[in-house]
Order: structure tokens, then C-alpha cells, then sequence
């Protein structure tokens, strides 16, 4: 384990005068870690930037590790305060330098990026928010957000698949969730072992096979979070419900890298993802056919 590094100079100077810019990170201490599953952690990072209160949902920002890297990672929290809550798989390099931090450590941050989920657009209409595996995380935010302002809102509806039941996230939560009846709650792993939390059942299947139980309307709105894979067999599943494709919104957060646009890593179709969405309407799909794995004629406007 590093030694702690909260009295370290930092290089950047945006973080020593903790003065925001779209391109320098400013300094937000690791308060809190706490494990959802295996190898995913909830990270809570305090005395950030005030410009994080501004975070909407399915908004991300870049997490700096000094002499490791960036690494964009989605806000999964409805409204940022004191502290800024990222939830992390420890998957690439910054990710495994970020595990290795201890309670009061630092880090950079910067953004919030991108466009979010339409929550304004969804005032007054019924929601369904569909996540398969990590991308329970940004669809967190939209809930939350949701719950926040419930008045607002008609029927909330939540399905969440995984591969196996005990990779669960946010599992408190949602048991919370289900027993407050804001929202209906849906659940499904193609594996299903014994949940650790009593009472949250979880069914044998997929994100599709909730699609068909949950009953949806067709005047729904419908916020997609997960591995591209999942998209084509979603959108398929919510066409068969009636569901137009300008009521459908898909995250790319996957494609992003520099979330500023300079780096072409998500430079798809002739947009850039992590200016332009991670959030997009199944619409703005026609011309970019690599986003998901997706037949092209049936993207065709």
C-alpha cells in the first residue's frame, strides 16, 4: 500500500488553488469506500469544487490519479453536495491505482461533462429506466433525481439485470426502494444464486424478459444504461411494446476518454460522445452504426 498522500504537493495548479478549468482537475479527498460487490467499491470523495453541485443525471467526470491517468466515470448520485460518490470497478490502470488509495488521500476531478438524461423532457410522463450490469450506476442519479422531485413525475419503473445475482449493486437501496413502493422494481440474472439481502428477489433472465413482465405503456419514457451488446435485443423489446424510438434515450459513456472532445476516442458518426451525449435518442443512432451492436436497417429514421 502507498504511503498516504494528503500532505503531497500537487502538480497541477488548478488543484492547488482549487480553481476550476475545463482542462486541469481540482483536489477532492477520499473520504469513504464502500464494497457493492466483488471489485466494485462506492467511492466517496469530499471538499470538492462547488461546480459539482451542478452534476445532472447521466452527466460524468474525469477522476485523475497523479503519474497514473484520467478515467471518466459516471456521477451515480441524484444530487451532489458535500460529497461526490463514484462507484468503481476495478477494471484498467487508474481504476487499480485508485483501489490502492487510502482515507484521505487525494485525487483530481473535473467536469461535470456531457449531456445527461432529459429529466426536464420526462416532467409530467411515466419512466422506466432500464440497467444492465455497472450501468445501474448513471440510472442511480436518474432515480434518485426522480425520487427527488417525485411530484414531478408519473409511474417510475426500474429494471436491472445482471449476469450473476451476487454482482448486485446498491442492493440496500433498492430493498429500500421496494418496500417504499416510489417505484416498481424489476429483477434479473441469467445466474441466480442466493441474494444476500432477504426479501429482494431476484428472477432467472434477462433485461428483455423484465421488458415483457413489467407492462409497459407506450407513452413511456425510457432511460438504457449498459454493455452495448444489451441495447439492440432492448430496443427491439420496447418496439414490440409500442414505444417509439424519440421516447428512447441510450448512454455511450463506454466510448469517452479526454471528455472534452480533443482526443477522438468517442468520435463516432460525426459526433463526439462525451460532448455531445453520453446520453443520445435512439433518432441520433442512424449514423452511427458502430455505437451498438445493432442491425443497420433497423436504425434507419
Amino acid at each position: 500500500m502507498p504511503e498516504n498522500n494528503s500532505e503531497s504537493k500537487c502538480p497541477p495548479s488548478s488543484c492547488a488553488a482549487n480553481t476550476c478549468t475545463a482542462y486541469l482537475p481540482t483536489r477532492a479527498i477520499l473520504s469513504k469506500v464502500t464494497e457493492m460487490a466483488y471489485d466494485n467499491y462506492l467511492f466517496e470523495f469530499e471538499q470538492i469544487d462547488p461546480i459539482f453541485s451542478s452534476c445532472l443525471p447521466g452527466q460524468f467526470v474525469e477522476l485523475w490519479i497523479p503519474g497514473v491517468g484520467e478515467s471518466p466515470i459516471s456521477v451515480c448520485s441524484g444530487r451532489v453536495g458535500g460529497t461526490l460518490p463514484l462507484l468503481i470497478r476495478k477494471a484498467g490502470r487508474v481504476t487499480k491505482a485508485l483501489f490502492d488509495l487510502k482515507l484521505g488521500d487525494w485525487v483530481g476531478l473535473r467536469g461535470p461533462y456531457g449531456h445527461g438524461f432529459p429529466v426536464e423532457l420526462y416532467k409530467g410522463q411515466n419512466v422506466c429506466m432500464i440497467a444492465g450490469g455497472l450501468g445501474v450506476a448513471p440510472l442511480r442519479s436518474v432515480w434518485q433525481y426522480l425520487i427527488n422531485h417525485r411530484q414531478d413525475y408519473g409511474r417510475l419503473v426500474l429494471i436491472y439485470g445482471m449476469k450473476h445475482s451476487d454482482e448486485i449493486l446498491f442492493a440496500d437501496e433498492l430493498m429500500a426502494l421496494r418496500q417504499s413502493h416510489e417505484l416498481e422494481l424489476f429483477l434479473a440474472a441469467e445466474d441466480v444464486t442466493v441474494c444476500h439481502i432477504a426479501n429482494l428477489d431476484i428472477d432467472a433472465g434477462r433485461v428483455t424478459d423484465l421488458i415483457d413482465v413489467a407492462e409497459l405503456s407506450s407513452d413511456m419514457q425510457v432511460a438504457i444504461c449498459g454493455p452495448p451488446v444489451m441495447y439492440r435485443f432492448a430496443v427491439e423489446s420496447l418496439r414490440r411494446k409500442g414505444i417509439a424510438d424519440e421516447r428512447i434515450w441510450l448512454s455511450l459513456e463506454r466510448h469517452m476518454k479526454c471528455g472534452i472532445g480533443k482526443c477522438g476516442h468517442c468520435f463516432i458518426g460525426g459526433k463526439f460522445a462525451c460532448q455531445e451525449g453520453p446520453v443520445f435518442q435512439v433518432t441520433e443512432l442512424a449514423n452511427m452504426h458502430e455505437v451498438i451492436e445493432y442491425p443497420r436497417e433497423k436504425i434507419q429514421i
